[in-house]
């Protein structure tokens, strides 16, 4: 019964960028899996690889990336074997993406209601009138004032906030199983921010839409997600729910994240910056990812990539201080790790 609930399953992921300079293994074996109706959070540093993930699940690359290996199972089928008059079939439809400027998003010539209609009409057997009335539905259904009007504006005259309501709304019309967020809220202010979370959480619980939301931001992932994937080097480090990750980390790089976010309960606590710099990807390290800034570094970290050790049904973490073998340091000194 299980197998059924799965809407999305990658399986040994692979995508590369094939520069002047060499490759640059930006997404290195990802695995995971979405159900039908989740909040999936992706958090990490910038250039962990999360976008990256989810535009090869888009099939959005454009030279000189290129999917290098495995399968992108949505539904049962590969979407890595598809052609593109396929996946442009699939894209709008089935699968729906808000992405990271809804400034550059959005053609600056055409009429927001215009664009609207263009998309809905490509996807859905509707007149114009029926995808113009469906768009302003939308528009309302987002918190966008006075839709009809708003319709005949261009995306220049809509706020920050605003446009990453339209969007939301354009990725919504044509009722995608499947909604990723990319860093949704990244350019807007902490109120507008929250709104446009609530009203993201609140269209999940409405159409039963599964969401990917990616960010750098652990406090969108506490109030937003069910489970949680942590990424970093363009790896997984560690994935789990959301309370898991919170109060059981298992991961050094998690257990840096958490500490670099001001916590209101601790505000004479200092920050604790991770030190040094994202691997280069041109030439990744051998070992773990994040071995040359982890403070728990053993020669076993530089030397070998871990594997994704099982600490629960639900929790798994790629680090070498969880083997049977390994000595009990720092915040793995806790029983059970």
């Amino acid at each position: 019964m299980a197998e059924q609930k799965k809407l999305l399953e990658v399986k040994n992921l692979r995508t590369s960028f094939f520069t002047h300079v060499g490759e640059v293994k930006a997404v290195r074996d990802v695995s995971f899996h979405l159900d039908r109706g989740e909040i999936l959070g992706i958090v990490g540093e910038s250039g962990s690889g999360k976008s990256v993930t989810c535009m090869s699940v888009m099939r959005l690359l454009q030279d000189p990336g290129r999917i290098i290996g495995g399968e992108v199972l949505y539904e049962g089928e590969d979407l890595v074997k598809k052609t593109e008059k396929e996946m442009q079939k699939i894209r709008g439809e089935k699968i729906s993406m808000v992405f990271q400027d809804p400034m550059t998003a959005m053609n600056p010539v055409f009429t927001v209601g215009n664009q609207m209609v263009e998309l809905i009409r490509q996807h859905r057997k509707m007149s114009k009138q029926e995808a113009h009335d469906l768009a302003v539905k939308m528009l309302g259904l987002v918190g966008i004032p006075s839709p009809e009007e708003r319709m005949k504006n261009y995306p220049h005259e809509f706020s920050g906030g605003m446009r990453q309501r339209a969007m939301i709304a354009m990725a919504l019309s044509c009722d995608p199983d499947l909604l990723i967020a990319d860093e949704p809220t990244t350019a807007l202010d902490v109120t507008i921010q929250a709104q446009v979370l609530d009203l993201m959480k609140e269209l999940q619980q409405k159409t039963g839409t599964a969401i990917i939301l990616i960010t750098h931001d652990l406090g969108v992932i506490a109030e937003t997600c069910r489970r949680v994937i942590v990424m970093y080097g363009g790896m997984i480090l560690e994935s789990g729910t959301v309370e898991e990750i919170f109060h059981q980390p298992a991961n050094p790089y998690t257990l840096g994240l958490l500490g670099s976010v001001p916590n209101p309960e601790k505000s004479r606590e200092r920050l604790e910056p991770i030190p040094g710099s994202p691997p280069d990807l041109i030439r990744p390290p051998k070992g773990c990812p994040f071995c040359y800034r982890c403070r728990y570094a053993m020669n076993k970290c530089v030397e070998e990539v871990p594997p994704l050790f099982e600490l629960s049904e639900t929790h798994q973490s790629r680090c070498w201080l969880l083997h049977p073998d390994a000595p009990k340091v720092g915040a793995f000194e806790r029983e059970g790790r």
